[in-house]
């Protein structure tokens, strides 16, 4: 009796371990250059109260930042550099790049997404040696801003 109760324990134990492991989240991988396609474009929020309202993304990992979205000067250039990128099951795309606005001499880390079939990018970066540890858009420790594909 003992033996088959200890048994029973351990086939459930095991039944769940299996049922929660096929529900856990996977990382997909997948390759820079589908990463330059879901990112290369002109990202806009014309309701942006703080930050840039327009950034454009190009192939090489530069960018301009506007301060205005029908403007055809930039306010910042730079660089990301990026640390590394997968796609959840959902196929959103997530990557880390350590960035550097060439224009001001600032760099920081940022913690990317892009979401609804590649059209909103959202952002949480810092501009301080220190990485974005979790996707947290409420949290103090990083600034937040969401764009849309123009």
């Amino acid at each position: 009796m003992k033996t088959r109760t200890v048994v029973s324990i351990l086939i459930f134990v095991l039944a769940v371990m299996i049922v929660v492991g096929s529900c856990a989240t996977r990382e997909i991988a997948f390759s820079d250059e589908d990463l330059s396609n879901g990112y290369t474009d002109t990202w806009i929020n014309p309701e942006a109260t703080v930050g840039e309202p327009k950034m454009v993304y190009f192939p090489d990992g530069t960018w301009k930042r506007y301060l205005g979205i029908d403007t055809e000067y930039f306010f910042c250039e730079g660089k990301d550099i990026v640390i590394d990128k997968w796609k959840d099951p959902n196929g959103t795309i997530f990557f880390e790049s350590k960035w550097e606005c060439f224009s001001h001499g600032n760099t920081g880390y940022q913690l990317a997404k892009i979401r609804d079939s590649g059209n909103t990018l959202e952002l949480l970066f810092t501009m301080q040696e220190r990485r974005v540890e979790e996707w947290d858009p409420d949290s103090f420790s990083y600034n937040y801003r969401i764009r849309y594909r123009q």
